[in-house]
């Protein structure tokens, strides 16, 4: 059997959301990788110029409220993927990471800042994805996948 990317869905949103979580390498490094970097004609003013207001103390509230949105809603597709595929192979770890996705929904909910945000990062870490990946190598074994 191979791996598919149905498969790795889960570890993938883990990945993708602890990014989020590191929130200010976020605003920091908002489109630095290429694009700035290549100082891209059409692109590059237009990005620059959303750095900065990313950046800016002003229009931080706007811009935290949509990344706390993107996280949320990762955490919520997170918690649906171990519901459906994972708590038949362990109930009481896949409670927890359920459980574990609700605190940190209301905690990034409430945060103020990106700062508030990135504390976060940790617990993600530790009470989601290591969990997740736990439970993604056991069903990989059961479904006779090789992923290491």
């Amino acid at each position: 059997m191979t791996l598919t990317l149905h498969d790795i869905t889960p570890i993938a949103l883990c990945i993708a959301t602890q990014d989020l979580f590191d929130a200010r390498r976020f605003q920091t490094n908002f489109c630095d990788n290429l694009l700035l970097r290549a100082r891209d004609k059409y692109l590059g003013p237009k990005l620059s110029s959303l750095k900065r207001e990313l950046n800016s103390y002003t229009a931080e509230k706007k811009f935290l409220e949509g990344h706390k949105t993107a996280i949320i809603n990762n955490i919520d597709k997170i918690i649906a993927l171990v519901s459906s595929r994972y708590l038949q192979i362990d109930m009481k770890l896949g409670e927890n990471i359920i459980s574990s996705g609700k605190e940190l929904i209301e905690k990034v909910m409430s945060a103020n800042s990106f700062e508030d945000i990135s504390k976060l990062e940790p617990e993600f870490r530790s009470k989601i994805t290591l969990s997740v990946y736990k439970l993604f190598i056991e069903y990989m074994k059961r479904s006779k996948v090789s992923v290491i």
